[in-house]
């Protein structure tokens, strides 16, 4: 059995899981996700439920004795407690080191512990049709995300991501992260205008405040803006259903870019992705993707 650390939000638990996936797909094995590092905060994320029920997803929830194998016998302190502190021993367990893409993943043994991000297509491009239907969502759109998914299909749409939340309002998450700035934005959308010039943008953010009084677009727009809570995976698959788009340092906008399966589509991701730019960050974006 593969079991994956699972922690952060969509996005980054979209990595986990089709890493892990990719990785038991490949040993014929299950794919058990551990969930007990979620809700807690590591310093550089902020603490989330877990979102991958949404999916068709393969896998099933990882309990005390699943783990067990993998802890230091006369360890009593808890799993959450054995994760923060590392006590896992030779090969069965294998942590993610830098930003860059691993290549011994994808020779790890069966059982093993993937303990990462893994923010990467190339940990799970051999399977990329296979994931892309565990990642259909388990019910269809409706109300206003249906009548939005319906518009996007017919116009030239472009879906804009603009991460700001935690990234501003929690200092220790901004100093890792770091918001994409307006000129960014705006070289993106001349960018695109030049490609198609018959663009509609639609804009999601968690600061429509700010988008609304800083980012100008001389072309038509749509803010939305209604989706909440437990309905915001909604966001994802309505910019999955735009034509192109323009992501955001987030995984988040990431994966709704990648859902877009189609060949023709223009992604524009910013080339800074962390606000330290010595991070290594050249495996993080497919080659197809324009960065600037």
């Amino acid at each position: 059995m593969i079991i994956v650390r699972t922690n952060g939000g969509l996005g980054n638990q979209m990595f986990q899981y089709a890493t892990g996936r990719s990785l038991a797909d490949r040993h014929g094995t299950d794919l058990l996700l551990d969930l007990s590092a979620l809700g807690l905060p590591d310093g550089t994320e902020t603490p989330r439920p877990f979102e991958l029920d949404v999916f068709s997803a393969r896998y099933r929830k990882a309990g005390t004795t699943d783990l067990q194998p993998f802890l230091r016998s006369g360890q009593s302190r808890g799993i959450r407690a054995a994760q923060k502190f590392f006590p896992f021993i030779g090969q069965r367990w294998f942590a993610q080191r830098g930003q860059g893409f691993d290549a011994r993943v994808s020779q790890l043994p069966d059982p093993v512990y993937l303990d990462g991000y893994w923010q990467s297509e190339r940990y799970f491009k051999p399977d990329e049709q296979q994931l892309r239907n565990d990642f259909k969502f388990r019910e269809p759109a409706t109300g206003l995300n249906a009548e939005l998914t319906a518009r996007m299909k017919g116009v030239v749409s472009v879906s804009v991501h603009v991460r700001r939340g935690d990234y501003v309002n929690d200092a220790t998450i901004g100093a890792f992260h770091g918001t994409c700035d307006l000129p960014y934005y705006q070289r993106a959308v001349a960018l695109v205008l030049e490609r198609a010039p018959k663009a509609e943008f639609f804009l999601f953010s968690d600061d429509m405040a700010w988008v609304k009084e800083n980012l100008a677009i001389t072309a038509p727009v749509v803010f939305v803006e209604h989706n909440q809570g437990p309905a915001s995976f909604n966001d994802m698959r309505l910019m999955a259903a735009c034509r192109h788009h323009i992501i955001a340092n987030s995984s988040f906008s990431w994966w709704g870019a990648w859902l877009n399966a189609d060949p023709k589509k223009v992604v524009v991701a910013p080339k800074q992705w962390f606000r330290d730019p010595a991070i290594d960050t050249k495996d993080l974006v497919p080659e197809t993707w324009i960065r600037i």
